[in-house]
C-alpha cells in the first residue's frame, strides 16, 4: 500500500506540475486573441451600435477568459497540494504505525 501512495503523490504533484505550462500558454493565447479583436485604442468595429455591441461581447470574452485561466491555475495548485498533503499524511502515518508497533520498524 506505501508504495502505490507513493506513485499516486507523485502522480498528482506531476499533474499539478504539467497542468502550469498549458494554463500559461492558454492565457498567451487568449491575450493575443483579445488583443487582436479589440484592435488597440479604439473600436475595429466602428462607433455604431454594432461596435458597441461587439465591444461588450470583447469585454465579456476577456472577463471569461481571465476566469478560466484563474480557475484552471488554482485547479493545478490544488493538485500538486494534494499530492503534498498525501506524502506529508502517509510520513504521520509510519511514524505512528512504528511507535505503536515497534517491530514495523
Amino acid at each position: 500500500m506505501g508504495r502505490e501512495l507513493q506513485v499516486d503523490q507523485v502522480s498528482l504533484s506531476g499533474a499539478g506540475q504539467r497542468m502550469r505550462e498549458p494554463v500559461d500558454l492558454f492565457g498567451q493565447h487568449t491575450d493575443a486573441l483579445l488583443k487582436a479583436v479589440a484592435g488597440g485604442g479604439r473600436s475595429p468595429w466602428g462607433i455604431g451600435v454594432i461596435g458597441m455591441v461587439m465591444d461588450q461581447i470583447n469585454e465579456t470574452l476577456s472577463q471569461a477568459c481571465g476566469h478560466l485561466h484563474a480557475n484552471l491555475d488554482m485547479t493545478g495548485a490544488g493538485v500538486r497540494e494534494m499530492g503534498d498533503q498525501a506524502r506529508t499524511t502517509e510520513l504521520v502515518n509510519m511514524v505512528t504505525v512504528q511507535d505503536l508497533d515497534p517491530s514495523a520498524r
